[in-house]
């Protein structure tokens, strides 16, 4: 096979030291890229974000466009207004294509500029991004959540228009697709009608995410890791907590990400002083501070309404912690019950959370266990030999 010396990954997201606060998708594409470079391979990056600037970081070199619409007022205007009436769909439309195409003029401008060369592109699914790539460049998309699912599947509301059109019109045609569950498969097989995908489970780094060393674990707490929302299950989470409190009053609740209005909601909604008090709010924090807090955690879980994958999931798992997740199909891929987790309905996450807390045998096992099926199945070796490989396939 051809070996793969230069690789573009055009991305809204991408976590670095301009661009800190990221969600999973440019957490993923930081760690690609890194692992990527490792292997010998020239890595640029090309993000449209807030900002403009380019920088290297990990041997990986990032340029950074600003967003167009955000670039260009008359053009965000004409955008908003043509999205909110029927009869002007068809210019919202092209006003999205009109972005993608500046979007393709940037790249091929940066491209020609530099002398650059690429044996292959990538790109996500989310807002049709693969419409920007220079046809003359093999392109593959990997579908980590598009718009179009979130609305259809998990119940995004207010999901501009013009995103979705460009998701379809990205899909047409292409043949270079990852998924990344057999969930995520078949959703986008039934939303976009692709065929032939090649699955590639993302993988972590679990020589960085491990059991913590003579940490002392908080008797009776209850972590939650993500994004602190109704979608991931905030709220799920409360309520059941609620219901721990009356056999297990020495327990505690405590969340890491972002709170959004959650704080206030406890404030609101929870007249007990001692249950109120019992819930804690870290924020976002860096990998090295997560490790730390997940290893003070009795029990982790995941309440989330919808996920085509996790990568917080397999995080914890790797730290050797007993996870307890919603029954959603995504998480049931990873999760067998009782070996390496335990799947709980809405209404009984606190019945599945004391039977860790009663039998010190389960929690062992489901710990150990947890840790390794991510060293064998996802590993971030394994998922990046398997991108590069699919890789060598296309070109």
């Amino acid at each position: 096979m051809k070996e793969i010396k230069n690789v573009l990954i055009v991305t809204r997201e991408y976590k670095s030291s301009r661009t800190p606060k990221m969600g999973g998708t440019g957490v993923f594409y930081k760690n690609l890229c890194t692992e990527l470079v490792k292997r010998g391979i020239s890595v640029h990056v090309f993000l449209i974000s807030k900002y403009i600037f380019d920088i290297e970081e990990d041997g990986v070199k990032i340029h950074s466009i600003k967003d167009i619409f955000k670039a260009n007022p008359l053009l965000e205007f004409v955008r908003s207004f043509t999205g909110k009436l029927k009869i002007l769909e068809q210019i919202h439309f092209k006003t999205y294509l009109y972005e993608k195409k500046g979007i393709s003029d940037q790249i091929n401008a940066w491209i020609k500029k530099n002398s650059l060369h690429f044996d292959i592109a990538e790109t996500h699914d989310f807002d049709g991004l693969a419409l920007s790539i220079p046809k003359e460049i093999p392109c593959v998309i990997r579908c980590h959540g598009s718009w179009s699912v979130l609305e259809k599947y998990f119940g995004y509301k207010k999901v501009h228009k013009g995103r979705i059109f460009c998701e379809k019109e990205a899909f047409k045609g292409q043949e270079n697709i990852i998924t990344i569950s057999r969930y995520n498969e078949k959703i986008n097989k039934t939303l976009f009608g692709i065929k032939d995908p090649k699955l590639i489970y993302n993988g972590i780094d679990e020589t960085f995410y491990k059991p913590a060393e003579n940490v002392e674990i908080i008797p009776k707490s209850v972590f939650f890791l993500g994004n602190v929302s109704f979608e991931k299950g905030a709220e799920t989470l409360i309520n059941s907590f609620i219901k721990l409190k009356k056999n297990h009053p020495e327990a505690s609740l405590h969340f890491i990400g972002n709170s959004n209005h959650y704080p206030t909601y406890i404030t609101e909604n929870i007249q007990d002083m001692e249950t109120r008090n019992s819930i804690h709010f870290y924020g976002n924090k860096s990998g090295t501070e997560i490790v730390e807090l997940i290893g003070k955690a009795e029990v982790v879980c995941f309440p989330s309404k919808g996920e085509n994958f996790s990568l917080s999931l397999l995080e914890v798992m790797a730290m050797q912690k007993p996870i307890i997740c919603s029954a959603i199909d995504s998480f049931k891929e990873i999760i067998e019950e009782p070996i390496n987790g335990l799947i709980a309905e809405e209404g009984n996450f606190h019945e599945k959370i004391s039977l860790i807390f009663e039998d010190a045998d389960l929690r062992n096992r489901l710990s150990v266990n947890a840790r390794k099926l991510v060293e064998l199945k996802f590993s971030i070796d394994k998922m990046v030999d398997e991108t590069v490989h699919y890789y060598q396939e296309i070109i």
